[in-house]
């Protein structure tokens, strides 16, 4: 049987607030060794936090640019939210961080580790976590739009734009040319964090939608019974060709495209996490990414509690047995549909979590959690999983369970 693909996310701009020094080629070597003598296959390394370079980028702004002006975005709908208090925890991120890309050029310097370990390196990018973007905050016309015709989704650019879609393939193309043996793209999204007092689904009006619903459906969207089935797929299919230019652009450098898909019929934003507000939704097209050859990688259940109860189950219609959990319920139908034409992992949910013993919790803490995770992996037949995040392990001294996790899954026959 094929092996288990045991992947480790590395979130960069988490990972410089663990070190007392600027994080450099030192740090990253002794995590990356760490990670493979763990049983780690793959690291995707974050290059960009809310928007912001994590490497000397000629296409996403440095910190520096962004420090001021791009929080403007989000200001007006931060209060009584985790961001409310944005400026001074940004400023001490931000000097880190120039601090850190003045020793080195992460994405290069985690790249070679990594090929050094004998482990593939994956850039994660975040096509909807842009919460201080400054392309964003340039181009307002760029963002999700409401029914209203004037109210944004701060720090989320619309798939149904061109240049927001071709700023966007810029950056895919920049980071290809350091040559990552992939690419992930997740579902990340800080700005879920922020007041939406807007009805459901009141996001994802900006005018190609609009006139693509029209030409659709023969009538305006305020015109007779809407179709909000149609008006999904339009949502989707904007998103779907942009993976589609993704995944062409990795293809020419040999690279792979592992897509991140929530389970359901829906990618869902809601508002606060993981609630039953959903402010915004698009059909998540992820056959077509099988079909079509876009994705080779699907990450299940991306950004979501798989292996605990929420509202947000409620919310897209999902029953799941009792004692059970989304991840055994739902995982078996997307192996099976992909058949072996890409890979099939599992998204670990918050790991910090568990090491905090949060109420709610499926496990007790991060052994229990790690090992439910294996079980699940070996009873569904998914290819592996992607562990969220490196700093839970290092912070919490957890790298056992790692080594744990290998064993067990190495023992599947």
């Amino acid at each position: 049987m094929k092996k288990k693909n045991i992947v480790m996310n590395v979130d960069y701009f988490d990972e410089l607030g663990l070190h007392d020094e600027p994080m450099g080629p030192k740090q990253v070597e002794a995590l990356v060794k760490e990670c493979a003598e763990r049983g780690v296959d793959t690291i995707f390394w974050r290059a960009a936090g809310i928007g912001i370079a994590g490497y000397p980028s000629k296409v996403l702004a440095s910190p520096e640019k962004t420090a001021k002006t791009a929080y403007s975005l989000v200001a007006a709908r931060a209060k009584d939210t985790p961001y409310a208090g944005l400026g001074k925890p940004r400023e001490d991120a931000d000097r880190l961080l120039r601090a850190s890309l003045t020793c080195m050029d992460p994405l290069s310097v985690a790249r070679d580790a990594c090929h050094r370990h004998g482990l593939k390196f994956f850039v994660w990018l975040d096509p909807f976590d842009e919460m201080c973007s400054y392309f964003v905050f340039e181009h307002p016309e760029c963002q999700i739009l409401g029914r209203d015709g004037k109210s944004s989704w701060p720090g989320m650019r619309s798939y149904c734009i061109k240049e927001a879609v071709e700023n966007q393939l810029a950056v895919v193309d920049e980071v290809l040319a350091y040559h990552p043996d992939g690419l992930y793209l997740s579902t990340s999204c800080h700005s879920r964090h922020l007041q939406f007092p807007e009805p459901d689904d009141f996001f994802g009006f900006e005018k190609p939608v609009v006139e693509s619903y029209k030409k659709r459906v023969g009538r305006g969207i305020d015109e007779g019974t809407f179709d909000a089935d149609a008006w999904n797929d339009i949502k989707g299919d904007g998103f779907t060709e942009f993976l589609r230019q993704t995944s062409l652009r990795s293809k020419k450098t040999g690279a792979k495209l592992a897509v991140a898909t929530q389970f359901g019929k829906h990618t869902v934003f809601a508002s606060p996490y993981f609630s039953t507000h959903i402010p915004y939704r698009f059909t998540t097209q992820w056959k077509r990414w099988i079909d079509e050859g876009i994705a080779d990688i699907l990450v299940l259940g991306d950004y979501e509690w798989t292996w605990d109860p929420g509202p947000v189950w409620e919310a897209k219609g999902i029953s799941v047995q009792k004692g059970r959990y989304a991840a055994d319920e739902l995982t078996p139908e997307y192996v099976k549909y992909v058949n072996g034409r890409a890979e099939c992992l599992l998204f670990s949910s918050w790991l910090s979590a568990y090491a905090q013993h949060h109420k709610g919790a499926s496990a007790a803490d991060l052994e229990g959690a790690m090992r439910m995770r294996s079980a699940t992996i070996k009873a569904t037949g998914a290819d592996g999983i992607c562990l969220h995040e490196a700093h839970t392990f290092e912070h919490y001294k957890g790298f056992d369970t790692v080594s744990e996790m290998r064993r067990s899954l190495d023992a599947v026959k």
